[in-house]
């Protein structure tokens, strides 16, 4: 009898011999058993550059690798924060770029990567804190069908154990991709809440898939100071 535990990856080798899959960076056959779009090849060259990047010198605040020793990027000396300190686990450029971008564009089996890498830094760095994503625009379930922060959240909760409170709601507001640096700040002013009832950990780790200007993620933990946190870090797939 074959075990349950082996029947998803053997429907996954006769889906690509009969539908093969494609790599979505360099458009080379994906192996039979993969569990997303992407080939061993480009999976190992990924890890590589994180791995590099991890042992680079890294902005105290925002997490992004620093081209000076000043311990602080240039944005993060003046600019002011609600989180603590993030750590994207890659940059927003070249492959990564079009990795997320895929994903966002409709790829959703890139979400079990994407928490495939997450889970290690989460357990390392974070270990038995509370995740809290941060929460989808109002409509987007709707408009979309899925928000890629919850996919990733749900793999990391029910695969890897991370422990998960989905704290947070947002009403309406312009999207963040359309604004500058100073619109974002306002435009997320107000558009946190914190869901009826939720206990706030002491220490709570925001998740978000990209930093750009970090305006959304310090609303979020500027909510959750505010009903008791006294620590709010986040992680992020990527920084821009």
């Amino acid at each position: 009898m074959i075990a349950k535990t082996m029947l998803p990856r053997l429907a996954r080798v006769a889906a690509s011999l009969m539908l093969p899959q494609s790599c979505v960076l360099c458009g080379a056959r994906v192996e039979p058993d993969a569990a997303w779009p992407l080939c061993r090849s480009c999976a190992v060259r990924l890890r590589g550059e994180r791995a590099a990047d991890a042992n680079r010198e890294r902005c105290a605040v925002c997490g992004k690798p620093l081209i000076s020793r000043h311990g602080r990027c240039t944005r993060c000396r003046t600019a002011s924060y609600d989180f603590d300190t993030v750590y994207p686990l890659f940059r927003y450029a070249d492959d990564v770029r079009s990795l997320v971008l895929a994903y966002k564009g409709g790829r959703r089996s890139l979400s079990g990567f994407f928490a495939e890498e997450l889970a290690d830094v989460v357990a390392t760095r974070f270990g038995g804190r509370v995740m809290i994503p941060v929460p989808p625009r109002p409509g987007k379930l709707r408009r979309k069908g899925w928000d890629q922060v919850e996919a990733i959240t749900s793999i990391l909760e029910r695969k890897y154990g991370v422990i998960v409170l989905r704290a947070l709601v947002r009403t309406a507001g312009a999207e963040q991709k359309v604004l500058n640096l100073e619109e974002r700040a306002v435009n997320m002013r107000g558009t946190i809440r914190l869901v009826p009832g939720t206990v706030v950990p002491a220490d709570p780790v925001l998740f978000d898939d990209v930093l750009t200007t970090g305006a959304t993620l310090s609303a979020c933990a500027g909510c959750l100071k505010s009903a008791s946190a006294s620590r709010v870090d986040a992680v992020t797939i990527a920084a821009d």
